[in-house]
């Protein structure tokens, strides 16, 4: 192990015997970073791809130039399908270890084989052609495209998780299922996965079988006929008792209905009224509470249809990052600063990438670092080029070689301001003029070149 400060070897010494750096803190943070590589490295062997990519990163937080543990994310990257972030690790790798290191071959075998390359460029397209259409409410066709990019490139995990939405959508549980499963065996502990299973799950229709009994009352009735012996007629005497009798028999008859009967019936009807009451109110709580089992039920489809459309959304957002028009001119400026071409030809193709959207750390890392190496020493350069173009009156041509220098060195801008305001004078393009004398006043007011400005502005004023 070297110091970090005057990269002298340390061995296991916690101070530098050249500069006296105390470096106990940095050899403990050696160990950790090493202590999450090694996790990682377990968490990938048993396809924990969503587990190795964090604790992958957390190594590299405590050291960033640990290339086996760059190395290890950027390849599960790759087996996630994410080429881009792959490619990216893969570059920083190559600048903290230009010698003996592994991400020359991962490199070379992705840019060698021009079949690969492309294959990946016409997954990112269809993918991103999936998306479109999915927006836009053309499911069949996102399907399709989705398909397609799944064929390309089966561990691609977003294009599979997406087409499972899709069929989710459309109600296809099965495809859906078989789709997430495929992908499960790739990364085992994929939270999006798991979490689209678990919804599938909760999806199942429960179905409650209720045996009903039915009780069959069979009454029998027995008509009984009494059948009374003939007597021999003899006429009788008439008797009022007769009557009397028949009276009185009515009258109790009359008062034990009353007395007897009419409270028994008026009992058993309200017995019954009760009775269909208590019918009316249990049925009317059974239909209350399947009422409030479907409103429950409707809340729960809501929130899911909510939660899903919100990952949709997320998902989109995520993915709209994805523009291969942005991606190619950066693989392309990546390959033209590898392949050891000349300083000119790396700052145009730098001056093509367009970083106001691509926000990916490690691709914004790699743009950084280019630029960093390139503009620097090519302004000077450019500058002198774009100044001996207009001491040779060919003022179109200066403009168009000092606007580059604007765009890629802060120190020489000033210059370049002045002598671009300069050129659209000569060219009796006074508002042009005008503007750059302007944006050197506002914008440099510390530069030499303000009070040249400012006596320009008053002659094209």
């Amino acid at each position: 192990m070297n110091c970090p400060n005057c990269g002298s070897t340390l061995g296991k010494k916690i101070k530098c015997d050249k500069c006296g750096t105390n470096v106990a803190a940095f050899q403990r943070a050696i160990r950790i970073s090493n202590t999450y590589y090694n996790s990682g490295l377990e968490k990938a062997k048993v396809r924990d791809l969503t587990g190795a990519v964090f604790v992958l990163q957390k190594s590299l937080k405590f050291n960033k130039e640990n290339t086996d543990a760059r190395n290890l994310l950027g390849l599960v990257y790759y087996e996630m399908g994410e080429i881009v972030a792959a490619l990216s690790e893969w570059v920083l790798s190559k600048h903290y270890q230009p010698q003996n290191n592994d991400c020359d071959f991962y490199i070379n075998s992705i840019q060698a084989n021009q079949t690969r390359l492309e294959a990946a460029n016409q997954m990112i397209k269809k993918y991103n052609a999936a998306l479109q259409a999915a927006k836009q409410g053309n499911d069949d066709l996102a399907i399709i495209q989705l398909k397609k990019v799944t064929s390309l490139n089966p561990h691609f995990l977003r294009a599979h998780h997406l087409l499972a939405l899709l069929y989710m959508k459309h109600n296809e549980k099965d495809k859906a299922q078989k789709c997430l499963m495929k992908i499960h065996k790739v990364d085992v502990t994929n939270t999006t996965t798991l979490r689209y299973l678990d919804e599938l799950k909760s999806r199942q229709p429960v179905q409650d079988f209720n045996d009903k009994k039915e009780d069959n009352v069979s009454t029998k009735s027995t008509n009984i006929s009494n059948i009374a012996p003939i007597s021999h007629y003899r006429e009788e005497k008439p008797n009022i008792w007769v009557f009397i009798n028949l009276i009185i028999g009515i009258v109790i008859g009359v008062g034990l209905l009353y007395f007897l009967v009419v409270p028994n019936v008026k009992k058993q009807a309200a017995a019954d009224y009760n009775a269909k009451v208590v019918d009316l109110n249990s049925q009317i709580a059974v239909n209350n509470k399947e009422v409030s089992a479907l409103e429950s039920d409707k809340e729960k489809l809501q929130e899911t249809i909510d939660k899903l459309e919100k990952e949709m959304d997320d998902l989109n957002k995520e993915t709209a990052k994805y523009d291969e028009a942005l991606y190619d001119k950066l693989f392309n400026a990546i390959k033209v600063y590898m392949s050891g071409a000349s300083q000119d030809d790396i700052v145009q193709a730098l001056l093509e990438v367009d970083m106001t959207n691509i926000d990916r750390k490690a691709a914004v890392e790699v743009y950084n670092y280019m630029k960093d190496k390139t503009f620097t020493n090519a302004a000077a350069s450019i500058y002198e080029q774009g100044h001996n173009l207009y001491s040779r009156y060919k003022y179109e041509e200066a403009i168009d070689v000092l606007k580059q220098v604007v765009l890629i060195n802060e120190d020489k801008v000033p210059d370049a301001l002045y002598f671009i305001g300069r050129s659209y004078q000569m060219l009796s393009d006074k508002e042009n003029a005008a503007k750059y004398y302007q944006q050197v006043i506002d914008e440099y007011p510390d530069s030499s070149r303000v009070s040249q400005a400012k006596s320009r502005l008053a002659e094209v004023q």
